[in-house]
């Protein structure tokens, strides 16, 4: 009975052929058949997400929301009413700034957090100037 070839048929012709391109490329060989994906760089990774969060621009916009709800509370306020928005919005200035430089993350809220600090400015501008006359 005959199950298949013989084990001396199945043998390993012998050592493995060496590859034809030498691993680095010596004096005498010619830099043309060198493989071209050798000398290409690899690419970067993705780009690294911007630092710091949105701590400074949502500060800002608070700031310029109770610099803007400030002056217009309901509550007896004799003499300070009008300069109730600048405590508010200076700083609100101070850190919207500060959160649109730089490498930060949600400047869209940084810039409507300097957008409120600057109209609670011009009431609280128009509160003094008007009060004071």
């Amino acid at each position: 009975m005959n199950y298949g070839p013989r084990p001396e048929q199945n043998a390993h012709p012998g050592p493995p052929q060496p590859h034809p391109h030498p691993q680095q490329p010596g004096p005498d060989y010619p830099q043309h058949l060198w493989p071209p994906y050798a000398q290409q760089p690899v690419p970067a990774g993705p780009p690294a997400p911007p630092k710091g969060g949105a701590l400074l621009g949502l500060a800002a916009m608070i700031l310029g929301l109770a610099g803007l709800a400030a002056p217009l509370l309901p509550m007896n306020m004799d003499g300070f009413r009008q300069y109730a928005a600048f405590p508010f919005a200076l700083p609100g200035i101070a850190l919207a700034i500060a959160a649109l430089t730089g490498h930060r993350g949600a400047k869209p809220l940084a810039a409507i957090g300097a957008i409120l600090c600057a109209l609670a400015l011009a009431v609280g501008t128009f509160m003094v100037i008007t009060f004071n006359f």
